[in-house]
């Protein structure tokens, strides 16, 4: 029963945070070509750790996911959000 609850919640997340950028006054801007574009990770929570997204390491050292679109896919949330709650 407690699984019910917790997917109804966890897609009613998804629902709410897909496509903020289009929302008024919205911080959010479009980082990615995809339809809808959930934007609850706009910092993806695997950045410090090693993942199998397409990134690439810049000269300065800093990590860019600018090419991954993981931390948008409702899958990735779903599965981090029952695994990290």
């Amino acid at each position: 029963m407690i699984d019910n609850y917790i997917n109804y919640h966890i897609n009613r997340i998804i629902n709410a945070t897909n496509n903020l950028y289009n929302e008024p006054n919205s911080i959010c801007q479009k980082c990615h070509n995809i339809e809808p574009l959930n934007c609850l990770f706009c910092y993806c929570p695997l950045y410090e750790t090693e993942c199998n997204g397409n990134f690439i390491i810049l000269e300065n050292g800093v990590k860019d996911c600018s090419n991954c679109t993981i931390p948008h896919e409702p899958e990735f949330i779903i599965n981090y959000l029952k695994t990290n709650i």
